[in-house]
């Protein structure tokens, strides 16, 4: 696995108590990055600066996120990350330095499509995406009302006309074909419903497809899944991440605020969900920090600079 560009080495190495801090995981969306900045990916000052403190010091830091690896690259260029990435919610762990995909876990076309049908049984009204590593493939109803669906707001977002396919999935996927399209695996299902709670919505889908795929969310008070292979989450993932550079868990922490950080929050040594996560984010974390919107993150990299955190 290629491994992160070299990082100077602390004279002293950075602890919490007296276990060293080697690694840094951290979700984007809603623990970093707010919400009301998605679309702009413009971090604040001060997570910026916190970031780059603790790279100077010779720690590790890898983005953990459920977005594409597409939707990364002016965060990581800001946070001067350009090296690898774990994506699509563990799904592919990406070299953004050299453009390459280092390890892709990708659904079958006759799981996505078995799972994609079981969930429309369970709710008719069900609209579906799915991420592909070259595009992203979109029903219109799925796409309608999203800034996905306004080319002004795409362009915002950086995304190009290129990497949108609008149609349905049995097209754009060509299903007839029984194999999925030689351009990119398919990396993630996602399905929306305005019919049923999130929570609600998650919890009937994990019961009809979990002995299928991993099912999971991200995006708060929206009823949308994100659906990946099954045992693919972002611990297992980073777990081979950290190996591969002789880290291991206790070594690192790892911040979070959604249900696909879940796996991660407890695979680390050490983790915190912001103040303004969702309770299942919370309940799987050791402790809790600041919100987002409150730079809960970077408070948490102040202390460990500063000798702080027990």
């Amino acid at each position: 696995m290629t491994s992160q560009p070299s990082l100077p080495v602390a004279a002293e190495p950075l602890v919490m108590g007296d276990q060293p801090v080697r690694l840094v995981a951290t979700d984007v969306d809603g623990t970093i990055l707010s919400y009301a900045q998605t679309m702009t990916g413009e971090l604040s000052p001060r997570t910026l600066e916190a970031f780059r403190s603790v790279r100077e010091a010779g720690v590790v830091v890898v983005l953990v996120t459920g977005r594409p690896v597409r939707a990364l690259r002016r965060i990581s260029t800001a946070l001067e990350l350009l090296g690898p990435v774990i994506a699509s919610n563990g799904a592919v762990t990406y070299d953004l330095a050299a453009d390459t995909p280092i390890e892709a876990q990708a659904l079958t076309a006759d799981t996505l499509f078995e799972a994609k049908d079981l969930i429309r049984s369970l709710e008719p009204t069900v609209s579906f995406a799915a991420e592909t590593m070259a595009a992203l493939h979109m029903e219109e109803s799925f796409a309608r009302g999203s800034l996905w669906f306004d080319e002004k707001h795409r362009r915002a977002a950086g995304v190009r006309e290129d990497e949108i396919r609008l149609g349905p999935l049995d097209h754009t996927l060509e299903r007839s074909t029984g194999a999925l399209p030689d351009e990119a695996p398919a990396l993630k299902l996602l399905a929306k419903t305005h019919a049923m709670d999130p929570d609600a919505f998650i919890a009937e889908t994990q019961e009809r497809i979990g002995h299928l795929v991993t099912v999971t969310h991200s995006a708060p008070g929206v009823s949308l899944l994100e659906i990946s292979a099954k045992g693919v989450n972002k611990a297992q993932a980073l777990h081979r991440y950290a190996e591969s550079l002789g880290i291991g868990a206790q070594e690192s922490i790892a911040f979070g605020d959604m249900p696909n950080d879940v796996e991660m929050l407890q695979w680390a040594g050490t983790s915190w969900a912001v103040g303004s996560a969702h309770h299942m984010a919370r309940s799987a974390a050791d402790r809790v920090t600041e919100s987002c919107d409150d730079d809960g993150v970077a408070l948490v990299l102040e202390k460990l600079l500063e000798g702080q955190l027990r």
